[in-house]
């Protein structure tokens, strides 16, 4: 009989257990929002640098809610929305069961947690800031008063400078505390890499450029590129954005350069690196810096069409690969396609036997409201550059010819004007043309100098190289 207790009360145990170990599966989120009701509440996720909605919820009457599900979220920062666009953040890490308790426009100050102490520290955290900035708003704004005697700012600076360190010492001790913990990496990721003193050149002027190359080959010092969870936060993206615009200088080459080495610091994690190489490519893409598509073409060539980016469709493969190919030709630096057009008199002329030392390569259309604008800034600077070995090979784009060719009569415009109405000479493919004006600027060897600026910017850059 004894024996056959102890039976029933181990499977009692055992059965309790295997519940709790059950419960601790998915994630659960008990949340209670004083001055709310009746409404309903949505969980929202970062990635990178946009929000996705996650989970969403009925709040009752009591202002009671509970985000919950079978499976484990991402880790990373989540947003807790309420109506009026209004909303507050948590951290969701290993420990996915856990309540808030908070009220509605006053959520930091009195926000209360159970069961989660990565968050505890984050709102203690938030407070903590919050008081200071009582402090340095005032001071701040001192400072960039004009009426502060310079004893007054020095000493201002020096007040923020003790508050800056109060706050180094405060994150300093949240790391020590959380290590492992996705809000001590958000915290050191925002964290500047130590400098030392800038050396003296010759001249006894700091050297600039040797603390520029510390500040670079230092940006990436707290960044763990093991660490996906980074990716659900607003962190990478940032860091990322600011390497890339503001860091690196803007010449293809050393963007590519960077780019290959942030790349493969991000091998650390498949996540990471898939974003990584998601996002640079996009963005070297869509930037409007003359000449870095050279970035985007190197970017799709190593990762893409090697097969590297296996988690990309056929289709969008397809699509950034023949976007590459087109661009490639066009590329600052490479030879011009040579395309043969026709001039008023239907006589054929090759682009390639412009005799000049600079020529400017000019497609538009005369009904073209911005080409209306850029010709005339054209025909003024070609009248300026007459003898000094510059010569416009102006391809229209418009099926009538009629058109073009009064319109030309009429202005009076006297460098070389050609047409080719059935794009027998593939000349929109070849030069990528989805608008007008579109400019290139090419050297004696026709090789592209620019491409895609303005008659001003020709004109600046022709003057340089004269």
């Amino acid at each position: 009989m004894i024996l056959r207790k102890m039976i029933y009360a181990s499977l009692i145990i055992t059965g309790l257990l295997i519940s709790c170990a059950a419960a601790d599966k998915g994630y659960q989120i008990d949340v209670k929002v004083e001055g709310v009701q009746d409404t309903v509440s949505y969980l929202a996720y970062h990635y990178g640098n946009r929000q996705y909605i996650e989970d969403t919820v009925q709040v009752d009457q009591d202002g009671r809610f509970r985000f919950e599900g079978e499976e484990s979220l991402d880790r990373g920062m989540y947003m807790v929305v309420l109506p009026g666009q209004k909303y507050f953040e948590i951290i969701v890490d290993d420990n996915q069961h856990f309540s808030i308790q908070t009220e509605m426009d006053n959520f930091v100050p009195s926000m209360e947690f159970e069961n989660s102490p990565d968050n505890e520290a984050f709102y203690e955290y938030m407070r903590f800031i919050g008081e200071l900035n009582q402090t340095t708003g005032p001071l701040r704004a001192k400072l960039q008063d004009e009426q502060t005697s310079p004893e007054r700012s020095e000493q201002i600076r020096e007040e923020l400078n003790r508050i800056d360190q109060q706050v180094k010492q405060e994150q300093n001790r949240l790391i020590d505390n959380f290590p492992d913990g996705l809000f001590s990496k958000i915290l050191l990721a925002q964290q500047e890499p130590p400098m030392p003193e800038a050396p003296l050149k010759e001249d006894g002027t700091p050297d600039r450029d040797y603390m520029y190359q510390v500040y670079k080959s230092n940006f990436w010092q707290n960044i763990d590129f093991s660490d996906d969870r980074l990716l659900r936060t607003p962190i990478f993206h940032s860091k990322l954005n600011q390497y890339f615009t503001r860091v690196v200088m803007q010449i293809p080459d050393s963007i590519i350069a960077e780019a290959d080495r942030i790349v493969d610091k991000a091998r650390a994690n498949k996540e990471v690196f898939k974003y990584t190489v998601f996002q640079l490519t996009n963005t070297f893409e869509r930037s409007q810096v003359m000449g870095m598509d050279a970035a985007f073409v190197h970017m799709v060539e190593n990762y893409y069409m090697t097969g590297e980016a296996d988690w990309v469709e056929e289709e969008q493969l397809n699509n950034l690969t023949e976007r590459a190919m087109t661009l490639k030709p066009l590329l600052i630096g490479q030879t011009a396609p040579n395309i043969t057009m026709y001039t008023p008199d239907r006589e054929p002329l090759n682009l390639h036997d412009v005799d000049a030392k600079f020529t400017i390569l000019y497609f538009w259309d005369s009904e073209c409201g911005h080409c209306k604008r850029q010709t005339p800034k054209l025909k003024e600077l070609y009248e300026r550059m007459q003898g000094k070995g510059v010569e416009i090979y102006g391809a229209n784009t418009e099926a009538d010819r009629d058109k073009w060719i009064s319109y030309i009569e009429n202005n009076e415009l006297e460098w070389i004007q050609v047409n080719d109405t059935a794009n027998r000479s593939d000349f929109r493919n070849k030069y990528d043309i989805w608008g007008t004006p579109l400019i290139y600027l090419l050297d004696e060897d026709k090789t592209i100098i620019a491409k895609r600026i303005t008659v001003e910017q020709a004109e600046e850059i022709i003057n340089t190289r004269m």
